[in-house]
């Protein structure tokens, strides 16, 4: 699926010397935390976007013409160890996550407001404890990953009575178990 870039950021990556910001949007139970790979804070859409410069770290995006998943990484190192032990209590699981790209002109300014890259939902954060410093890894999975999670819903009268009470959709469903109807009966 290609991405249509704002005409300013399309000619800022065609010249030879392009400065690329990535953003992240990542939607925790606790609140929206706005980052970007570049140095300083940059205000977009209402919001001031972290700078954590080379600190921070995406993979590459894939897209591709087959109705599958993909993911990808974010990194973010040289942390205190306050942020990483909030790292590991923060309710993350299927929260959304949107990486934004644009382009810094030479005054460090936006030449365009950013484009939607990548949109999907975090599944696995990992922090590792280093002498160092420490480092939070976070996948995140595209929107189609859903497709390959169960739900764990059962088509059964007690499951739709909890969901809806009073429908009667599946009432008779146990009476016609192992029922065989004939069909096209030319009997009689």
């Amino acid at each position: 699926m290609s991405r249509d870039l704002a005409a300013a950021t399309a000619t800022a990556v065609a010249a030879t010397d392009v400065r690329v910001i990535t953003f992240a949007k990542l939607d925790f139970a606790s609140g929206i935390v706005y980052l970007h790979n570049s140095i300083g804070t940059h205000t977009w859409g209402g919001q001031d976007w972290l700078g954590v410069g080379d600190l921070g770290q995406i993979s590459s995006v894939e897209e591709g013409t087959s109705v599958s998943p993909y993911k990808i990484t974010l990194n973010l190192s040289g942390l205190d160890s306050t942020i990483s032990s909030a790292a590991l209590t923060e309710d993350y699981f299927m929260r959304p996550v949107d990486i934004y790209v644009s382009a810094l002109n030479t005054s460090d300014v936006l030449v365009a407001d950013p484009t939607l890259l990548w949109s999907g939902f975090m599944d696995v954060m990992s922090v590792s404890v280093g002498a160092e410093s420490d480092v939070i890894q976070l996948t995140a999975e595209s929107e189609l990953a859903k497709f390959d999670r169960s739900r764990n819903l059962l088509y059964t009268n007690a499951q739709l009575q909890s969901n809806y009470s009073g429908d009667l959709f599946f009432e008779f469903l146990q009476d016609i178990e192992g029922a065989k109807p004939k069909w096209r009966d030319t009997s009689g």
